[in-house]
């Protein structure tokens, strides 16, 4: 796991819960992630607006984006990239962990990434990563 200096420790939204947007093509992995999310205590929820997710991200403006670097209908990366130059300031701080299957902590944690989880990756890992973003 690593993590950026970009990570903002205990940012939370107005309910006091860290709502997780997860962005991943592979279903049965994003709600196998879900269901860890909310064995956690958190809430987590897949991106339904796979044409425009930078407005669906604007919309339910989520505490933490949880996102796979290869996705079929866009780039990972690309869509960091997006969220990073935004105009709304809000969008911009929304910190984003990017996984992958490569190892691509580099390029993911360059583009502005808050951390960088290579796949697999066990539930330590992933809790640890989510507390030092989230908080609580």
């Amino acid at each position: 796991m690593r993590l950026s200096a970009m990570a903002q420790p205990g940012r939370r939204n107005r309910s006091n819960v860290c709502q997780i947007l997860v962005i991943d093509d592979d279903h049965a992995g994003a709600q196998l992630l879900i269901h860890l999310l909310k064995f956690a205590g958190r809430t987590g929820y897949m991106l339904e607006n796979w044409q425009d997710p930078v407005t669906e991200i604007g919309q339910k403006r989520p505490d933490l984006v949880i996102m796979d670097v290869r996705l079929r209908v866009c780039d990972g990366l690309d869509l960091l990239r997006q969220l990073r130059t935004h105009p709304d300031a809000a969008i911009r701080g929304i910190p984003v962990l990017m996984t992958s299957a490569e190892n691509v902590s580099v390029q993911c944690l360059g583009a502005g990434a808050a951390g960088f989880l290579e796949k697999p990756f066990d539930t330590e890992s992933l809790f640890r990563a989510i507390q030092e973003i989230c908080g609580g």
